[in-house]
């Protein structure tokens, strides 16, 4: 891929070069002036220089990735909330935090939860239709707004990620995942369980916090 960006920008500029010296050569009568070989030869040289000193795309700084977890690299474009100390970001773990839950902050979120509470409760209608398509998008399109009120919730104004319904927002969101992941197989038996699980769960929270 390398080879090929300087191989472009080579033919680029051996044809800027030698257009530019029949631009020299031409005058008002002349359109088009053959060039001589060593007009030729001396725009190929310029083209050699100038493609020598141009970065190529091996040299450009290009974005990592890891797989299965090997590599220094973001696994994906969403992992760049992975950073937990980021003081700009609201996933961070408060160290210098820039952005801070505010009471108007935490009144939206919970406006936003209960509807996400309400929209997972379609679940079961998909497990007994055995519609994994329509689960999927029911789970994805509340999860991560489920996961990221809840948080927000259990620490409150005091950032406090220590306590037992910061703990019990993880296996909500587990909990949740593992739904997904069984509607998608089509384990409906344990499809059932699973919800059963992620409204106990979910039961247990709201006592914690007094939602």
């Amino acid at each position: 891929m390398a080879r090929t960006s300087k191989t472009s920008k080579l033919i680029l500029a051996l044809l800027l070069g030698v257009t530019f010296t029949q631009l020299l050569r031409s005058g008002p009568g002349n359109a088009f002036v053959q060039p001589t070989r060593r007009e030729a030869a001396a725009a190929a040289a310029a083209a050699l220089l100038a493609a020598a000193g141009a970065p190529g795309a091996a040299d450009a700084r290009a974005p990592t990735i890891s797989v299965f977890g090997f590599g220094s690299g973001m696994s994906d474009a969403y992992s760049q909330n992975d950073n937990p100390t980021n003081p700009y970001s609201q996933f961070s773990d408060g160290t210098n935090a820039v952005y801070k839950l505010t009471q108007d902050i935490l009144d939206k979120k919970k406006a936003e939860l209960a509807k996400g509470f309400d929209a997972i409760e379609a679940a079961p209608g998909f497990i007994q239709a055995k519609n994994p398509m329509k689960l999927n998008t029911c789970l994805r399109g509340s999860a991560f707004y489920i996961k990221s009120d809840m948080e927000a919730i259990s620490k409150g104004l005091a950032e406090d990620r220590s306590n037992a319904a910061f703990a019990k927002t993880r296996e909500v969101a587990q909990k949740l995942g593992e739904l997904g992941a069984h509607g998608r197989a089509k384990n409906w038996p344990q499809c059932d369980k699973d919800y059963a699980e992620v409204q106990s769960l979910i039961s247990e929270w709201k006592r914690m916090v007094a939602f």
